[in-house]
């Protein structure tokens, strides 16, 4: 029952996981696209154990991202604006 329950909520985050998330800064925001990324790779990829909530700090952010990035060769990383586009 208990590995039904956990399927259940994992099907339900990965249906209703946003398609796109919108990062404040300070310096420019960053469109996030969730689903493009979804479609790649596999929710483990980022989050550990079941899809949740990520925290959503400059530290945070720029480990995960920036990392992920640079390991794969994807996307120019090179200056903030890059990522970061003001309002």
């Amino acid at each position: 029952m208990r590995e039904l329950l956990g399927a259940i909520v994992i099907l339900l985050a990965v249906a209703f996981g946003a398609e796109a998330i919108n990062l404040k800064a300070y310096n420019g925001n960053v469109d996030f696209d969730h689903m493009g990324h979804r479609k790649k790779f596999g929710c483990s990829d980022c989050h550990e154990g079941p899809p949740r909530y990520i925290e959503r700090t400059k530290d945070s952010a720029h480990k995960l991202c920036l990392g992920c990035h640079k390991k794969m060769g994807a996307g120019p990383v090179v200056h903030c604006s890059d990522c970061h586009k003001p309002a």
